[in-house]
């Protein structure tokens, strides 16, 4: 059976480019949980597939300087997927990740409404801190890391007039309407701040 079950695995992956990343949720129309893990396991020790932790998994991607990582992105889907959840990158994060510093992060911190553990994939460590589903506003329509950089820099910087217009420049109209709508589930000192960001969007 694990053979066969192998098989069908492999069609699966053949599916997907080197990189891609994914769980048992990714094989759930050959419904059976237990023989598809040994299935995988069997793959990993042909070295076809490798294992980030039990459950996550990844295509090697090879280039001439050697093995390229999955990138973190890629892990991310393939656990919202499986864990029917959002992540948003803490504040910090998303100030670099919206080009509002250039200072790379310590650590890549992710917020999400699930408990899990740290992900290590080669020297890089993937930290998740749980936090309300209050926190994640606007993670489904593509926002949440604009409100969760306005709620790092805090009310002391937020309403100092060239941030307003820095984060401004980086918002479109359609970004704009979004970011209106979700902030209405944070605190009050952030929906103003919005309101008056995306006031000075072109």
């Amino acid at each position: 059976m694990v053979k066969k079950y192998t098989s069908e695995v492999k069609t699966i992956l053949a599916k997907h480019k080197a990189g891609w990343v994914f769980t048992h949720a990714d094989f759930k129309k050959l419904n059976n949980t237990a023989t598809i893990e040994r299935a995988l396991s069997r793959l990993v020790a042909n070295g076809e597939i490798k294992r980030i932790r039990r459950g996550l998994y990844y295509i090697p991607e090879i280039s001439r300087w050697g093995e390229v990582l999955p990138s973190v992105s890629n892990i991310l889907k393939a656990l919202a997927k499986s864990m029917n959840t959002y992540f948003v990158p803490d504040g910090a994060n998303a100030l670099y990740q919206l080009g509002l510093t250039p200072q790379v992060p310590m650590k890549q911190v992710y917020l999400t409404d699930k408990q899990i553990s740290p992900i290590t994939i080669g020297k890089m460590q993937i930290e998740f801190k749980k936090v309300t589903p209050k926190k994640l506003s606007g993670a489904k329509k593509g926002v949440g890391h604009y409100l969760s950089a306005i709620e790092y820099l805090g009310k002391n910087e937020i309403f100092q007039e060239d941030v307003k217009a820095k984060i401004a420049n980086i918002i479109d109209k359609n970004i704009a309407y979004k970011l209106k709508d979700a902030s209405q589930a944070r605190a009050r000192w952030v929906q103003e701040a919005v309101k008056q960001i995306t006031q000075k969007v072109a």
